[in-house]
């Protein structure tokens, strides 16, 4: 079996320099944000760049940067995934032209479309992507795995909130309403996740035709209980889970390897 859990990540490569840094690394997968705006010191019509909310401007194209790995992965063995992430819809319609190049049966190297779609545990301030459009547009590049997730704000001081059935069962209404019929997973915050074991269990076992796996993620300074964040990622299986977590945090999980396929 894979261990999906020995996937590595670079984040937010927004700009010339970090992508150049990244595609020479040992990454695994490159995480970017996409939004609409203009390449530095150029106008016309606002384009899909590579840069986070609510900067507008970037040295880097949404084209430029899928061109660049593309033309890495061409000549290299091991590849380099994306994980192309919208907070807006607008920012994804205008990108389906650019994604379409690189979700062809032809091209291998992993393409994750990620987006938060549905409000989650702890009210978030932030907006969900618009569901039904997102999920449209996305279930066009067959290819592509659907990284889909919920909301969440930042509780640096609690280490209560979970996700709950109500915001699984709208998860799993939306995958079924849309017919989706591609790999999918969920992001899910790891402080949230590790007290909402019973109901990751329910979505991963309710969407498995889906080859469906979790994404466990964390900010810095979110509080989590390792011990129980540890029993959850070995009880869904190291098959089934990515971990996209700070270094420390990492390493204090102490997950298994032995055994298991290293291969990106």
């Amino acid at each position: 079996m894979k261990n999906l859990s020995l996937v590595t990540w670079a984040h937010a490569v927004n700009n010339k320099t970090y992508l150049e840094a990244s595609l020479a690394s040992e990454v695994s997968m490159l995480e970017a944000d996409i939004v609409l705006g203009h390449v530095t010191g150029k106008d016309g019509p606002p384009i899909p760049i590579m840069a986070h909310p609510p900067a507008t401007t970037s040295d880097l194209t949404l084209a430029d940067f899928m061109a660049a790995v593309a033309q890495y992965n061409n000549v290299n063995a091991k590849q380099k995934g994306v994980k192309l992430d919208f907070k807006v819809i607008d920012a994804f319609e205008k990108s389906q032209e650019i994604i379409a190049r690189f979700s062809k049966p032809e091209v291998t190297f992993p393409l994750w479309l990620n987006a938060d779609i549905l409000p989650g545990p702890i009210k978030a301030t932030t907006k969900p992507v618009d569901p039904d459009k997102f999920l449209e547009l996305a279930s066009k590049h067959a290819r592509a795995v659907l990284s889909v997730g919920w909301t969440t704000a930042h509780a640096p001081n609690s280490s209560e909130g979970e996700y709950n059935r109500d915001q699984i069962g709208d998860m799993l209404r939306l995958l079924n309403n849309h017919r989706i019929n591609q790999t999918v997973t969920f992001p899910l915050r790891a402080g949230l996740a590790s007290n909402s074991q019973p109901v990751v269990l329910d979505l991963l076992r309710e969407t498995k035709y889906l080859n469906s796996s979790m994404t466990v993620w964390a900010s810095e300074d979110d509080p989590i209980e390792v011990e129980r964040l540890r029993a959850l990622i070995l009880t869904v299986g190291l098959e089934r889970t990515y971990v996209d977590v700070p270094r420390e945090l990492s390493a204090r999980l102490k997950l298994p390897t032995p055994g298991l396929n290293t291969k990106n």
